[in-house]
């Protein structure tokens, strides 16, 4: 039997595996902790800053990538939590085009939910997205890629790496005109990609849409 950290989490206690990260100690007593870049299935790397939580130490904690501690006293939804993660919500809403592929077709944009979830009915801080600066994508035959609606999560990258092993895509670029790129950055279609949908399956925006859908509203289908 593994040896076990005892915490709690919003005044919870949780007795959990060493080596238990804390958005997985969260999850298992129906703590729900927003994130954007994490997906069960795939590494943890900490890069969206959405799952911070107030562990009492100088900084906010990512719980997708903090192991659980013995004695930790863990606050989720602490003012300065929910503060950190309004504004870095508006952040990324203020990059992004001004419709969702995704939301417009399959209605699962999770950037989309966690705005609505925080009351952010608008894109803040305008700054010209809507001319898609960052380019898109139609090379592929069956995914559409559009450059300004991407949050440099790296799930596409994981999932294409750790799920599938096709090891296509990368990042590329510096500064703001940092994207996901295919192999050594040619188009999408004229990569190895073998469009398993992978990509479009974990990304959480409307960086990636199937072809097949993309442009197609839901209230089209009803």
């Amino acid at each position: 039997m593994s040896r076990q950290v005892e915490l709690t989490i919003n005044g919870k206690a949780v007795s959990v595996p060493v080596g238990t990260t804390l958005w997985d100690a969260a999850a298992a007593i129906g703590i729900d902790i927003p994130v954007l870049c994490h997906e069960p299935r795939l590494r943890p790397v900490g890069v969206c800053r959405l799952c911070v939580v107030d562990v009492g130490a100088r900084t906010l904690a990512a719980a997708c990538v903090r192991p659980c501690e013995e004695g930790m006293e863990v606050r989720t939804d602490s003012e300065e939590v929910e503060a950190h993660r309004r504004t870095l919500l508006e952040l990324l809403l203020a990059d992004q085009p001004d419709e969702s592929a995704r939301e417009n077709t399959t209605g699962d944009d999770a950037l989309y939910e966690l705005a609505r979830r925080y009351g952010i009915k608008d894109i803040p801080l305008p700054d010209g997205a809507a001319g898609h600066p960052r380019g898109r994508d139609d090379s592929s035959p069956v995914i559409a890629v559009d450059h300004q609606a991407c949050i440099l999560c790296d799930r596409c990258i994981r999932g294409c790496d750790e799920i599938q092993h096709n090891n296509v895509i990368t990042r590329t670029g510096k500064g703001y005109e940092t994207r996901i790129a295919f192999d050594l950055d040619t188009a999408m279609g004229e990569s190895t990609c073998v469009a398993c949908g992978e990509c479009v399956a974990v990304c959480p925006t409307g960086a990636l849409t199937h072809k097949a859908v993309h442009g197609l509203r839901l209230e089209e289908e009803t």
